[in-house]
């Protein structure tokens, strides 16, 4: 088996390439590609990590291939983690409508070669942001429709987190998907929401729901507010703590972005998104997951069934209102997409 990782000398990619090798996907034989940007930082970082990771990884016995030439991003998975540099500060509207136009660019950049290598890709795992668009880039160029991306398995964890605190209980026993757009606006598929298999009682879910969506918006709103002022006057453990009293859904949200300002970026969450992924590709019998992925609703995050077969389509878990919100948030960001791409 043949792994590229194109960014895997990012602070995201390292973190990635490494829990990668940590695995039992990879085994005697197997070729890991760890690629980086020439004249870039990551044109030396990779070689390093391949150094690195021969050493760590010796009994393995794998062949870890650093290189600078996208030429080399193809394989029976690639994980495409390219992107732009985005400053860890807490300007967020404004930095994830830069990301976008700049990675938007940059994928556009890299097409040639990717598409000059078509019939060498196999699955494309992506975890650039913004999700939507890259997989919408990258499927429509490669003409595949094996692509799928980490943001709503991403989003999905946190989710789960957030219940299980509120709840008391281990995360383990949450079953719980979020899906639509990776971020800010991502959906929460509440229908799906069980503790130790069991539906939540009419009271609890009260309890843990935001009553309406003008609610939910304004309780965001001000917690990114009191998140900003915390932690520029207390710090980040105080801008953590503040946003306890928030909402669940909310919380969920609102705390990735005080984690990416730390300066700790989420490698942890995405390479376990990865991992999760490359699991169910690699397996015969379908795994039920949330990503971002091609279907009736664009490329948003939606319930699927992954394997070595395929992607089955699963909404028929959702509600029917949560059906309906997935279509028009497909919708929106349909327009943003093409929005982006057309202001190149």
């Amino acid at each position: 088996m043949r792994i590229a990782i194109l960014g895997a000398g990012s602070d995201v990619g390292r973190v990635i390439s490494h829990s990668i090798l940590m695995s039992d996907l990879v085994s005697e034989g197997d070729e890991v590609v760890l690629i980086g940007r020439k004249g870039g930082r990551s044109e030396f970082i990779v070689r390093g990590m391949a150094e690195d990771f021969a050493e760590a990884f010796i009994d393995k016995e794998a062949k870890i291939i650093p290189s600078i030439d996208p030429k080399d991003a193809w394989g029976d998975l690639l994980i495409f983690i390219a992107s732009v540099p985005d400053p860890a500060h807490f300007t967020r509207i404004f930095h994830r409508e830069r990301l976008a136009q700049d990675n938007c660019k940059l994928v556009q950049q890299l097409l040639p070669t990717l598409k000059s290598n078509r019939e060498r890709i196999g699955w494309v795992i992506v975890v650039t942001n913004p999700n939507e668009l890259v997989v919408k880039l990258l499927g429509d160029a490669l003409e595949n429709d094996r692509i799928v991306a980490t943001g709503s398995l991403v989003d999905t964890y946190r989710f789960r987190l957030e219940i299980a605190r509120d709840l008391n209980v281990k995360p383990s026993q949450v079953d719980a998907w979020a899906g639509g757009e990776h971020g800010p606006n991502m959906l929460f598929f509440w229908s799906t929401v069980k503790v130790n298999g069991q539906m939540l009682d009419e009271k609890t879910m009260k309890n843990l729901r935001c009553p309406s969506f003008e609610y939910f918006e304004q309780k965001k709103t001000e917690a990114f507010q009191v998140a900003e002022k915390v932690l520029e006057q207390e710090g980040l453990d105080a801008a953590y703590q503040a946003l306890r009293p928030f909402p669940t859904e909310v919380r969920a949200i609102v705390k990735s972005y005080l984690t990416h300002t730390s300066g700790a970026k989420t490698g942890g969450v995405a390479s376990q998104a990865v991992l999760k992924l490359m699991k169910a590709i690699l397996c015969d019998k379908p795994t039920l997951l949330c990503a971002q992925t091609f279907s009736e609703f664009g490329t948003v995050g939606i319930p699927i069934a992954l394997s070595r077969k395929g992607i089955a389509v699963k909404v028929d878990i959702l509600s029917d209102d949560e059906k309906k919100t997935l279509s028009e948030t497909g919708k929106i960001v349909q327009r943003k997409i093409e929005a982006i791409i057309n202001s190149q």
